[in-house]
């Protein structure tokens, strides 16, 4: 999809490894959910456009389904087509009011389309009738900051996890921490993640995302350390992770891709 990347992925770095999510206020992220694997192979324009004229012929003879509905809107949005996907979003909300990926989708196409108004709105709907939905909240908070909403976003959201309880605002806790580091609040940030890596055990994301900000405020020692730590979680010893090599491998730290193999050596001496 052509979409500005730059004005798509609402959190860079932390937040995507952290959460585990690409946020779905993402219109690439949608579409790439959306796509059929028969259209996710269709990179020609004309074939596409050809597809989209006879799915609307069929909707305006009332002979598309719900799948041709879905196969319409896809093609709609890899073709940029905004307007006529804003109309099919806004009917296929009135067809499945409780469906709530479609709202979030309609409130993204607003906000790509600048008016944050009409998407601050349609979100704060979805909020109403979807209070738990992670994506819908990271979607309010990304609005929020746009609109010079921060500190307000960071003390709602801090509410929202102080009523939650151990076992359950791990994902919330995150984006918290996530949000206190782009507003500027990085040791509270950094406490949260420690905090967030302490009462959940056995998930390695906290340490991850502090060893993203420790590398991102040039300390990488204590990134490769808490990149350790996570592996400890992550995998039994001498195997290998993808994600704490790879951000290993582009940081630099040869020490930790080959920790996994040398346990591994040393295992079988």
């Amino acid at each position: 999809m052509a979409l500005k990347s730059e004005r798509i992925l609402p959190f860079r770095g932390i937040i995507l490894f952290a959460t585990g999510l690409i946020t779905a206020s993402g219109l690439v992220w949608f579409g790439a959910q959306l796509m059929t694997p028969e259209s996710k192979t269709l990179g020609n324009r004309e074939i596409l456009n050809k597809q989209v004229k006879n799915l609307l012929n069929r909707q305006q003879n009332g002979s598309l389904n719900r799948e041709g509905q879905q196969q319409l809107l896809e093609r709609l949005l890899v073709l940029d087509r905004y307007e006529q996907a804003s109309s099919m979003l806004e009917l296929l909300i009135a067809r499945e009011p409780k469906t709530w990926v479609w709202g979030l989708m309609l409130a993204e196409l607003k906000r790509q389309q600048g008016d944050l108004d009409g998407a601050l709105e349609q979100t704060n709907h979805l909020l109403s009738l979807h209070p738990q939905t992670l994506e819908v909240l990271q979607l309010k908070i990304l609005l929020d900051l746009e609109t010079g909403r921060g500190k307000a976003a960071v003390a709602e959201l801090k509410k929202r996890f102080e009523s939650k309880t151990k076992g359950e605002r791990l994902a919330i806790g995150l984006l918290l921490a996530d949000l206190q580091r782009q507003t500027g609040q990085v040791a509270a940030a950094a406490s949260l993640y420690r905090f967030l890596a302490n009462e959940s055990a056995n998930d390695a994301r906290p340490l991850i995302a502090l060893a993203l900000m420790q590398q991102e405020q040039g300390n990488s020692q204590q990134a490769q350390a808490l990149l350790r730590e996570a592996r400890a979680r992550r995998r039994k010893p001498g195997e290998s992770d993808p994600l704490i090599d790879g951000l290993a491998g582009q940081w630099g730290l040869d020490s930790i891709r080959t920790k996994g193999a040398s346990a591994y050596l040393k295992a079988g001496s």
